[in-house]
């Protein structure tokens, strides 16, 4: 039987596959049938009955089964006696479908017509004016006046606060509930509802605090009307008078498309550009309302440098000239290698790429590194083996594949991957694996869940790839022709013991042995790990043997992703920004350099330091003290922190939003970003900065551009080859996107940009992959808690701290327990207790939390005054406390 329907619609044959709803069949002939309450990322429930049609379809005969015919050998077609909804009906084949006839164009204006009896007149006004829906089908579709009596008008609130984020003017909601099933569907937080019936129907949220949800601005852009507004867009400008720049969001290394609303030279409003492959339409509140830090009157605007003890303004020309003279003097009396230097994985591959050669080519020293803070916590070297295959996109993956998430929280920290996993599962039938020490949201979606002992990630990743053995599951094609070391490996594996291992990870066998026989069997096979899996290299071993034993690599949707921390941490790897290996993961020439926690140490043996978007002084007192010991420290910064504080000179930095430039995301894809506002005061980009720096050490660099900077990469980096911005900003149309009527949570129609990203190892099919058999470590004897310090997304990072709107919702300290720990401790909410390690106490609030499994005690990572890093170490996840009450 074929999976093809053929079917008229007002005249136009169209052929489209079997299931599809006659809204979607219309799209294909460019027949716009129009709509509120549909929505192709939703389950269709046909509420606003705009998409009314006249549908007929062939008479069938009942004793043949086969279609009547006319005199003229034409099917006869009965059409049904009243319209039907075309966002809920599939077609079928013969189907005639008469968009519009007079009765259908009849059954639009009474629909309008209703909808309006309430509605207030306040286009001129309205935040959605100039991109609403119902304004334009009102003018499309809708009758010239109205019958109804203006004394019979509903009224309810204007300016009603669904959430800290979002106001509802309740007068203008038409009940379309795309909202609601947006957070039941889509983000799985059922926190809104619609109470009431009839014309007292309003939208109102159950949850406290209200509106609790990551992803609360995406209501306001799949909102038909000017029912839901941003707090920070209200009334902030129109539609038609800002600019839309392409850009990408640089809160974590999902890589979300996006549009700065720009106007005056300020970013208005900032929304998700549509890219299926990365984040489909949608973005997380933290990288919606996150950007406000680029107009906060904190930033640097001057070149600063030390004098008399004090930090004074200076000019570009004179701080340059500094660095150059002490950067140049500490190499002539010391060496190369007394100078390093550390930056963030938030700058641009551009950035990165110059700063790694100032050191290299014009220093001569490997003393350079990224990982510092959550960037240590958690390393990959699994991307350029065995990484995500080329074209994987999460948002098809569906049954028949496996996804096995293991120690990461990814509504916490990648809120979009969430969603697309989430949506994998839940949508279209993928088998979800979560696997983690604590419950987190996913289990919710999961199809299972294994909960390992804190520290034990990498035995059970192990485990799994015994039970594959065990059960003959290895695709022994792929093993023979595509990897090396499977004999060595083999003798490794059978020395592993799945009793053993399931007695130290908590995880039984039987369930191990049931996961591994999902993930062997499946036609695809995607493993994501993250900052709560611990940083053993045995488990990025384990992991890389289990996609390499099943042939889950070297293919679209199959391979590894590290969840990453932050925007461009994927990048930073890849443009040599450790100290052992070049740009393009070579080893470099020569001996290695000194890590960053080795150059923070206060014997590091350096004299001088430059540091770009980093602030080790707020990650650890001995970082602090060490940079106090050293000659000569430059920071360049948006803001001055602790670190720029002590610093000897300090350069104002441009953000992403005022320059351009690239990042590479967690699954390898490099994403063009453009300028949208200009930077304040004199700030420079970094790769400018740094280009300065190495002028004024002599070099003659020709870079002028960030894309000068990408050529040169593009041609010495082979994983970059064919990347340049020309490559980057070619306009890709997409098939699904959608006209302005349907308005899907698009405001930017123009064509998009996709990315591009590189080819692993695995892909390679002249490559072979190492296995790599490494013995997991010990779990470490500790009495007492065992305390995790997780990411959360709403936490003290200094970005965050200067957006003003997201304050309510920053995370303060806190020691979550469970209700069983806490009974033993007896303490309950609110109480003090100090919290210790090894010497180390912190007072922090109890909060009981029945998410959090007995035996174990959470403190987040990078919250105010860094407790947990204080307890765990700068580069930790977990380790053994007593908690006692004060």
């Amino acid at each position: 039987m074929t999976d093809q329907v053929t079917l008229t619609i007002d005249g136009v044959q169209v052929t489209v596959p079997k299931g599809t709803l006659i809204v979607e069949a219309a799209k294909r002939i460019d027949n716009e049938i129009p709509v509120f309450c549909y929505h192709s990322k939703m389950d269709p429930v046909g509420m606003c009955r705009m998409c009314l049609v006249e549908v007929g379809t062939p008479a069938i005969n009942r004793a043949t089964g086969q279609p009547e015919l006319d005199d003229n050998g034409q099917p006869i077609v009965r059409f049904f006696p009243k319209p039907m909804t075309a966002c809920t009906t599939p077609v079928s084949e013969g189907m005639v479908v008469k968009v519009n006839s007079e009765a259908a164009l009849d059954d639009r204006k009474a629909v309008l017509e209703f909808l309006l009896t309430s509605h207030p007149l306040d286009c001129p006004v309205c935040d959605k004016g100039g991109e609403c829906p119902l304004q334009d089908l009102t003018v499309r579709h809708g009758p010239g006046n109205t019958r109804f009596d203006y004394e019979d008008k509903q009224h309810f609130p204007k300016k009603y606060p669904l959430g800290d984020l979002i106001v509802l003017d309740m007068e203008r909601c038409i009940i379309c509930a795309r909202c609601v099933r947006f957070q039941d569907e889509i983000a799985h937080d059922p926190v809104l509802a619609v109470e009431q019936r009839g014309r007292n129907a309003h939208i109102v949220s159950y949850s406290n605090p209200t509106f609790d949800s990551h992803y609360s601005g995406n209501t306001a852009d799949i909102c038909p009307v000017g029912a839901l507004t941003t707090r920070d867009f209200r009334f902030g400008a129109r539609a038609w008078e800002m600019t839309n720049v392409p850009s990408v969001c640089n809160h974590c290394g999902v890589g979300c498309n996006t549009v700065l609303g720009t106007r005056s030279g300020t970013i208005r409003r900032l929304m998700p550009r549509q890219n299926e492959a990365v984040n489909e339409i949608w973005m997380c509140d933290k990288g919606r309302f996150g950007h406000h830090f680029n107009g906060s009157p904190n930033r640097l605007t001057q070149p600063l440098v030390r004098k008399n003890g004090e930090l004074v303004e200076t000019t570009w020309t004179d701080a340059l000239k500094l660095i150059g003279e002490k950067f140049g003097a500490i190499k002539a009396e010391s060496g190369p290698n007394a100078l390093g230097g550390l930056a963030g994985a938030r700058l641009s591959n551009e950035d990165l790429y110059v700063f790694q050669k100032l050191f290299r080519d014009v220093i001569g020293t490997n003393n350079i590194d990224h990982r510092l803070g959550l960037s240590a916590a958690l390393e990959d070297d699994t991307a350029c083996t065995v990484g995500v295959g080329v074209g994987t996109d999460l948002g098809r993956v569906g049954k028949g594949a496996v996804i096995l998430v293991i120690g990461s929280d990814l509504d916490q920290e990648a809120p979009i991957l969430y969603l697309r996993v989430a949506g994998a599962a839940v949508k279209r039938g993928a088998h979800l694996i979560n696997a983690g020490g604590r419950k987190t949201k996913l289990d919710a979606q999961a199809k299972t869940s294994l909960r390992y002992r804190y520290g034990a990630a990498a035995h059970l990743a192990w485990g799994l790839v015994a039970a594959v053995v065990q059960q003959g599951l290895v695709n022994q094609t792929f093993v023979d022709g595509r990897t090396v070391g499977w004999v060595e490996l083999q003798k490794f594996v059978n020395t592993l013991k799945l009793d053993d291992i399931a007695a130290v990870t908590g995880v039984s066998v039987a369930e191990i042995v049931a996961a591994a026989k999902a993930f062997g069997e499946a036609s695809n096979g995607i493993i994501l790990f993250g900052l709560e899996a611990g940083n053993d290299p045995a488990l990025r071993a384990g992991l890389e043997a289990l996609a390499l034993l099943t042939g889950h690599a070297g293919k679209a949707d199959n391979g590894l992703i590290a969840v990453l921390p932050h925007a461009n941490s994927r990048g930073a790897a890849d443009m040599g920004l450790v100290p052992d290996r070049l740009p393009g993961y070579a080893p470099v020439d020569g001996p290695a350099g000194l890590s960053a926690g080795q150059m923070l140490a206060t014997n590091s043996g350096l004299k001088g330091l430059l540091i770009a978007g980093l602030d080790p002084a707020a990650e650890s007192e001995a970082y602090k003290s060490a940079l106090q010991q050293l000659d000569f420290v430059v920071v360049q910064e948006l803001f001055l922190t602790e670190t720029a504080q002590l610093a000897d000179v300090v350069l104002p930095a441009k953000g992403s939003a005022e320059r351009d430039g690239t990042f590479t995301n967690l699954e390898r894809r490099v994403q063009a970003f453009d300028a949208g506002v200009p930077a304040p005061g004199q700030a420079w980009a970094d790769w400018l900065i740094l280009s300065g720096i190495a002028g004024a050490l002599g070099a003659a660099w020709g870079f002028a551009s960030a894309d000068g900077v990408m050529a040169e990469i593009t041609r010495t980096v082979p994983l970059y080859a064919g990347m340049d911005f020309k490559a980057l900003t070619a306009p890709i149309s997409l098939a699904r996107k959608t006209s302005h009527y349907i308005y899907e949570g698009m405001s930017y129609t123009a064509d998009v940009r996709e990315g591009v990203q590189w080819l692993s190892l695995a892909e390679n099919e002249a490559a072979k992959v190492p296995l790599r058999p490494i013995e997991p470590a010990p779990l470490a004897d500790g009495n007492g808690l065992t305390l995790v310090a997780p990411r959360l997304l709403y936490d003290g990072g200094r970005l965050l701290a200067e957006a003003e709107v997201v304050q309510q919702r920053l995370v303060q300290p806190a020691l979550l327990l469970s209700g069983a720990d806490a009974e033993k401790l007896g303490v309950t909410n609110g109480d003090s207790v100090t919290v210790s390690q090894n010497g180390t106490g912190v007072a922090l609030p109890v909060l009981v939390n029945r998410a959090v499994p007995v035996g174990v005690a959470v403190v987040a990572r990078n919250l105010a005054g860094r407790p947990a890093e204080k307890l765990v170490g700068p580069a930790g996840l977990f380790t053994s406390v007593t908690v006692e009450k004060s």
